[in-house]
C-alpha cells in the first residue's frame, strides 16, 4: 500500500533534531581534543570550582588513612595496651587474636561498605550514599572514643570501616569521572596522598601523647579524626551529584546544572555533557550495568587489570607495614619513644613519595610507574629480609632502614598508581562496580594477611621479624611480571578511546602508540568546532 504524504511526513526525521544531535556530537568530541591540547598548568588554572569539589572528595579520604593509621598505632600506645591488653612477662600486650581481629575485621567490613555503596550509588546517586557514610563515620568514632572494652572498641572500628569502604569506592569513582584529562593521574593519584596525611598526623600525635598516663594518650588520637570527618561532612552537604549518574538516569537538565557548577565556561559545561553522553552510549551498548557485566567480553580484561593493580597493595606488605609499623620497630629492639619518632619519619617518606608520584604521573605514564614500583619494592623487601637475617646491631639498623624506606618506594610507584589505573581502566557504566570488586578482593587479601602476619613475625610464633621481607619481596617479583604483560598505558586517553582500545583487543604494549578512531574524530570535531563561532559571528 502506498504511503500518504502525511505518513511520509511523519516518518521523516526531524531536521532540526538531526542538526542538534550532530552539533552535540561535534561539541562532545571537540571537548576531548580541547582537553588534550591544554597543558598541565593551564588545566590546573582553568576550572577552580571543579578542583575544589575534587578536593572535597580527596579530603574525605584523609579519614580513611587516619583510621587505618590509628588502628596500628593505638595497639602500640602503653596506656591502650594496659587498658585493653594482658600482662605478659612484666609488660602489657594486646593479644595476637585481637591484633588480627582489629586489622583483619576492618578489611572485611570495608568490603561490605564498598559493595553496598556501589550498589546504592547506582540507584539513588553518589551524594546521598556519601552523606550516609559520613554520618556512620562520625557516629562510629564516638563508639571507639568511649570504648570500655576491646570488644566495644572493635565494634566501633568495624562500623567505621563500613563507611570507609564506601568512601574509598565512591570518592575514587567520583574523582575519576570528573577529572580533566591532562591532570587525571595527578588528581586520582592524590587519593593515595590523602591517605598518607592521616597516618602522618597520627604518628605526630602518638609521639607526643604516648607517655601520658591517662586514657587520653590514645583517646586524643581517636577523637582527632572528628576534625577531618566533620569538615568532610560539611562538604558533602553541598557537593554536586555525579553528572555521570544523572545522565545515566536521563536527568539531562540536572546534569547540565551540575556541570555549570563545575566548569567556569558554560560552553565547556555543555561540551562535557555531550562527551559523557557519547561515552555512556558506547559503554551501555555493551553492558546492562550489572556485576556480571564486569566479567563479560572486553570488560573481563579491564576488571582483571583493576584487580591486579589493587591486589599489589596487600601483596606488597602494605597492611603489615601500616598496621604493625611501630610494633615491628619495638620487636626489633627499638625503644617505645624512638619507634614512634621513626614512625613520624616513615610517614614523611610516605607523603614525599606520594607527592612526587602525583606530580610526575601525568608526564611519565601509569605503566612505567607501576612496573618500576613493583621492581623497586621487590628489591627493597628482599634487602630487608637479608638484613633481618644478620643478628648484629648493624643488621638491625639496616633492617629498620629498609623497613622505613618502604614507605617512600611504595608510594612513589605502586601506591599512587593503583588508584589511577583502577580508576581509569573500567568503562564508565561499570566504574563503581569494577572498583568495588577490585577493592573488595584487595581488602579480602589484606584481611588474610592481617590474621596471618602477626603469627609470622610475632615472638613466640614464627618470629620472622624483618625476614618477612622475603615473603612480600617474592610476591612483588610476580606482580612485576603481571604488570609488564597485562597493565597498559592509559595516559592522555579519553574514556571513549579506552573503550575502543579494549573492544578492539589492542595488545597491552601497543596502547601508548595506537591511533584510535575516537582520537581522529575528536581532532576533526575540534577543527570544525573552532570554525562555528567565527561563522556565527
Amino acid at each position: 500500500m502506498a504511503k500518504t504524504e502525511s505518513d511520509a511526513h511523519i516518518e521523516q526525521p526531524n531536521e532540526r533534531q538531526i542538526q542538534d544531535d550532530s552539533a552535540g556530537e561535534i561539541r562532545g568530541r571537540a571537548i576531548q581534543q580541547q582537553e588534550r591540547n591544554r597543558s598541565y598548568l593551564e588545566t590546573l588554572r582553568k576550572d577552580p570550582r571543579l578542583l575544589f569539589w575534587i578536593g572535597v572528595m580527596l579530603w574525605t579520604l584523609i579519614v580513611r588513612g587516619f583510621e587505618a593509621g590509628a588502628s596500628g598505632i593505638v595497639i602500640s600506645v602503653p596506656m591502650f595496651r594496659k587498658q585493653f591488653g594482658t600482662l605478659q612477662e612484666g609488660q602489657y600486650f594486646v593479644e595476637t587474636k585481637w591484633q588480627s581481629a582489629l586489622n583483619g575485621g576492618s578489611n572485611a567490613f570495608a568490603i561490605v561498605g564498598a559493595c553496598a555503596a556501589s550498589y546504592l550509588a547506582d540507584r539513588i546517586g553518589t551524594k546521598p550514599v556519601v552523606l550516609a557514610a559520613a554520618v556512620i563515620n562520625i557516629s562510629s568514632i564516638a563508639i571507639e572514643f568511649s570504648a570500655t572494652s576491646i570488644a566495644m572498641f572493635f565494634g566501633g572500628k568495624m562500623l567505621n570501616f563500613v563507611a570507609i569502604g564506601a568512601f574509598l569506592n565512591l570518592c575514587t569513582s567520583y574523582v575519576a569521572d570528573i577529572s580533566p584529562l591532562a591532570i587525571r593521574a595527578s588528581v586520582i593519584g592524590f587519593c593515595n596522598l590523602s591517605q598518607c596525611i592521616g597516618p602522618f598526623v597520627v604518628s605526630i600525635m602518638s609521639y607526643f601523647t604516648q607517655d601520658w598516663e591517662t586514657s587520653w594518650s590514645w583517646k586524643s588520637i581517636i577523637c582527632a579524626q572528628w576534625g577531618f570527618a566533620v569538615v568532610a561532612f560539611a562538604g558533602h552537604v553541598f557537593m554536586p551529584e555525579s553528572p555521570v549518574y544523572l545522565i545515566r538516569k536521563g536527568k539531562t537538565e540536572a546534569a547540565q546544572k551540575v556541570l555549570e557548577r563545575l566548569y567556569s565556561d558554560p560552553r565547556d559545561a555543555g561540551g562535557h555533557l555531550e562527551r559523557i553522553k557519547l561515552t555512556l552510549e558506547e559503554a551501555e551498548t555493551q553492558n546492562s550495568g550489572s556485576y556480571i557485566d564486569c566479567f563479560r567480553g572486553s570488560n573481563l580484561r579491564r576488571t582483571m587489570i583493576a584487580i591486579i593493580a589493587f591486589l599489589s597493595e596487600p601483596m606488597s606488605g602494605l597492611g603489615f607495614v601500616s598496621n604493625y609499623g611501630t610494633l615491628m620497630y619495638q620487636y626489633l629492639g627499638i625503644s617505645d619513644q624512638k619507634s614512634f619518632a621513626i614512625g613520624i619519619g616513615a610517614q614523611i617518606l610516605s607523603m614525599s613519595g606520594a607527592t612526587l608520584a602525583f606530580i610526575i604521573a601525568d608526564f611519565w605514564g601509569r605503566r612505567p610507574m607501576f612496573f618500576g614500583g613493583c621492581i623497586g619494592l621487590c628489591l627493597l623487601l628482599i634487602c630487608m629480609g637479608i638484613a633481618g637475617s644478620i643478628d648484629t646491631n648493624s643488621g638491625v639498623t639496616a633492617a629498620v632502614g629498609f623497613y622505613t624506606m618502604y614507605n617512600f618506594f611504595y608510594n612513589i610507584g605502586v601506591g599512587s598508581t593503583v588508584y589511577t589505573i583502577a580508576g581509569e581502566i573500567p568503562t564508565s557504566a561499570l566504574r563503581g562496580k569494577t572498583l568495588a570488586i577490585a577493592l573488595s578482593l584487595s581488602a579480602a587479601v589484606n584481611t588474610m594477611w592481617s590474621f596471618v602476619a602477626p603469627y609470622m613475625f610475632n615472638p613466640g610464633y614464627g618470629n620472622l621479624k624483618a625476614k618477612i621481607g622475603f615473603v612480600f619481596g617474592a610476591f612483588m617479583a610476580i606482580f612485576a611480571v603481571l604488570a609488564y604483560f597485562y597493565v597498559p598505558e592509559s595516559r592522555m586517553r579519553s574514556y571513549e578511546e579506552l573503550d575502543e582500545l579494549f573492544i578492539n583487543r589492542v595488545p597491552t604494549r601497543q596502547f601508548r602508540k595506537y591511533v584510535t578512531v575516537a582520537e581522529r574524530r575528536a581532532a576533526e570535531a575540534y577543527s570544525v568546532d573552532q570554525k562555528i563561532p567565527n561563522e556565527e559571528a
